[in-house]
C-alpha cells in the first residue's frame, strides 16, 4: 500500500509523469473526464489517490487511474488494424489535462495505441499498464492508431476547449 495516498498501487500513473500529479492537475483532468461523459449520468472528481466516479443515485468507487476509470465506466477497446502516426504542432491555448483524459479515454476505446506529447510518448499494449518513453524538445502532438487524422483532429479540438 502507499504510505503516501492509501491507494495500494506500487507504479505511478502515466497521466501523471506525463501531466502532473497535483491537486490542480487531477481536477483538471476530473472535469475534462466529465466532459467525455456528458449524457452518461456519471461525475468524475479528484480523489487523493486518483479520481471518484459517482452515479446519478449517488454512489461513488474510487479509482487510482484514468485507465481504470475508463475500465470502471465500460469502454472497452477494440483490436486496432494498421497503425499510422499523425502529428501537429502543440496550438496555442493546448489544455495538457484535457488532452491527457482524451488520450486515455481513447486508448481504452482502441481508437489509439500510442500518444505523443511534449514531454514524452505514452505506449499502450495489450492489458498491460501503459508505457512512458521521456523525450524533450518537441512542441508536438500526435497519436498513433488505425484512424489517426481524424483522432488527431478530435483531440485538437477536445484539448483546445476550456
Amino acid at each position: 500500500m502507499c504510505g503516501a495516498c492509501g491507494t495500494g498501487r506500487a507504479t505511478v500513473p502515466w497521466e501523471d509523469v506525463l501531466a502532473g500529479a497535483g491537486p490542480a492537475e487531477r481536477a483538471a483532468r476530473a472535469g475534462a473526464a466529465g466532459r467525455l461523459l456528458t449524457g452518461r449520468r456519471l461525475r468524475v472528481t479528484p480523489w487523493r489517490g486518483g479520481y471518484l466516479l459517482a452515479t446519478a443515485t449517488g454512489a461513488a468507487r474510487p479509482v487510482a487511474s484514468l485507465d481504470e476509470l475508463w475500465a470502471a465506466v465500460g469502454q472497452n477497446g477494440a483490436p486496432p488494424g494498421e497503425q499510422r502516426w499523425a502529428r501537429a504542432p502543440v496550438p496555442a491555448g493546448w489544455d495538457r489535462q484535457a488532452a491527457t483524459v482524451w488520450i486515455s479515454a481513447a486508448a481504452r476505446a482502441g481508437t489509439l495505441t500510442a500518444a505523443a506529447l511534449p514531454g514524452g510518448v505514452v505506449e499502450f499494449r495489450d492489458g498491460d499498464a501503459a508505457h512512458v518513453v521521456p523525450t524533450s524538445g518537441t512542441a508536438e502532438v500526435g497519436v498513433l492508431g488505425p484512424e489517426p487524422e481524424a483522432a488527431l483532429t478530435d483531440l485538437l479540438e477536445f484539448a483546445g476547449r476550456s
